[in-house]
């Protein structure tokens, strides 16, 4: 758990580090919704988005917990929901998948094949 709470911890400081970027650089208003960070680890989202300790979190460190859980879950900042492994379009490019999910996501990514072509 303590792996994929820092990795949600990460994604989340990129995440709100870009929406300040794009915020800074007025090309858009303001971005008012919430970060929506997809997790395939029930535990993780369970503990970030309840403010309860438990005795598999204490080993993780105080800044993960205090950041994560209560200044940007809690503030809607982010917003952190499950989403099953299979369902996980990222997987294509980090595991080793069987060919009819990996051409499912491919397909849902949206990749084309380039086909080369001589005139």
């Amino acid at each position: 758990m303590a792996a994929e709470f820092v990795a949600c911890y990460e994604a989340s400081n990129h995440g709100i580090w870009l929406r300040n970027f794009v915020t800074g650089l007025q090309i858009m208003e303001g971005i008012e919704r919430p970060l929506k960070l997809y997790c395939d680890n029930k535990s993780v989202v369970l503990y970030s988005n309840n403010n309860r300790s438990s005795t598999k979190s204490k080993h993780i460190d105080i800044k993960f917990l205090v950041v994560m859980e209560r200044q940007r879950v809690q503030s809607g900042q982010i917003f952190i929901e499950h989403l099953g492994t299979n369902s996980m379009i990222a997987n294509l490019l980090t595991k080793g998948l069987p060919p009819k999910v990996f051409h499912q996501h491919v397909a849902h990514m949206s990749v084309l094949q380039f086909e080369k072509s001589l005139v």
